[in-house]
């Protein structure tokens, strides 16, 4: 997988989505039709709030996603478990960007192509050469601006609702710095080296009864039991997880211990690499997680060496903020995704044998 590909993964994902159709227009049927129709007309797969998203998008989406996990070398789940991990992550995005939109925040031009030619300059290409780039992906350059666009309206909704409410204390830094100087992982190593993980999540919604609780935990007991006989962690991500790289086999890249979700730091400090933990439980859900890969165990950074106390104290409470945001993000993603008013139409058996 090309350098440029990795680093378009998220936007490649954020595909447009249609409003529910004006009076007088009838482009899009509800339900699965006839044969002859579908060719024709396009079907609704979900309605969320006030917006629907179609088969199309659907199956474009799919498409891209399946040509993304053949370039990680992420075994494609059935079609069926594909279906529901895009579906979800589609409606995600269109919650995301009516939020965004709600709360006033807009992305003008200028700085859209600021941020696209800041995207160029970090890849080292010109501009022309970057749309080469998107266009060689199937992708037109316009519907990239858009994705682009609607990355930065995420990223300022994210700002505004979770990034402007997060303090980090002194007690907090100094807290994580004793844990830190004590903390030795099975290699013997310091807090610097970094882990490469990955993680399954099996969600529990907001105010879950006792019933919910024991249907997700019997899931994830299950998962956890297919993995102990040889189950491919990266396809079963793809299938079940609820976590937000589900489609990219869990894989949460490499870090640091300081840059480990909480609930995680302990439990892998304990794996060896291609070892898998016991559910973790968390107000999202149940997880698994494995450990990859580690490196740096005996290779110690060179800036660790000399590093001033208050260049370690920055590091360290730049970590805390990042692994508090990306907790609370979840946190109110699911909330979102959990008061919004969704009506699934997907039809599995059907959409297994549809085309775009």
């Amino acid at each position: 997988m090309t350098r440029m590909n990795k680093l378009l993964f998220p936007l490649l994902l954020s595909l447009p989505l249609c409003t529910l159709p004006i009076a007088g227009q009838a482009q899009l049927v509800f339900g699965p039709g006839t044969e002859g129709t579908a060719s024709t007309l396009d079907t609704i797969v979900a309605v969320v709030n006030d917006d629907v998203i179609t088969h199309r998008e659907l199956n474009t989406a799919i498409a891209l996603v399946e040509r993304q996990m053949r370039q990680n070398k992420v075994q494609i789940p059935p079609r069926a478990d594909l279906e529901t991990q895009v579906l979800e992550r589609l409606i995600l995005s269109q919650l995301e960007l009516r939020t965004a939109e709600r709360n006033g925040i807009t992305v003008d031009d200028t700085t859209l192509n600021t941020a696209i030619d800041n995207l160029a300059r970090r890849n080292n290409m010109s501009l022309t050469q970057l749309r080469q780039t998107v266009e060689k992906d199937g992708i037109s350059f316009a519907k990239f601006r858009d994705d682009v666009r609607r990355e930065l309206m995420v990223a300022r909704l994210r700002q505004k609702a979770v990034d402007s409410q997060i303090q980090i204390s002194d007690q907090d830094v100094e807290s994580l710095q004793t844990q830190l100087a004590g903390q030795i992982n099975p290699a013997g190593s310091s807090g610097s080296t970094e882990y490469h993980i990955a993680q399954i999540l099996i969600a529990v919604p907001e105010g879950a009864s006792p019933e919910q609780i024991a249907t997700a935990k019997r899931q994830a007991e299950n998962v956890l039991a297919q993995l102990g006989q040889g189950g491919d962690f990266g396809r079963l991500a793809a299938s079940v997880s609820a976590g937000q790289q589900a489609l990219e086999g869990g894989d949460l890249g490499w870090r640091r211990v300081d840059q480990l979700p909480t609930l995680f730091a302990d439990a892998v400090l304990k794996l060896q690499p291609g070892q898998v933990s016991q559910l973790i439980r968390s107000p999202s859900g149940f997880h698994i997680v494995k450990l990859l890969d580690v490196r740096g165990s005996n290779d110690p950074r060179p800036e660790a060496q000399t590093a001033t106390a208050d260049i370690e104290r920055t590091r360290i409470r730049e970590a805390l903020f990042r692994r508090r945001s990306d907790e609370e993000w979840e946190q109110w993603l699911r909330r979102l995704r959990d008061e919004a008013y969704v009506e699934i139409r997907l039809q599995p058996a059907r959409s297994a044998t549809a085309t775009p």
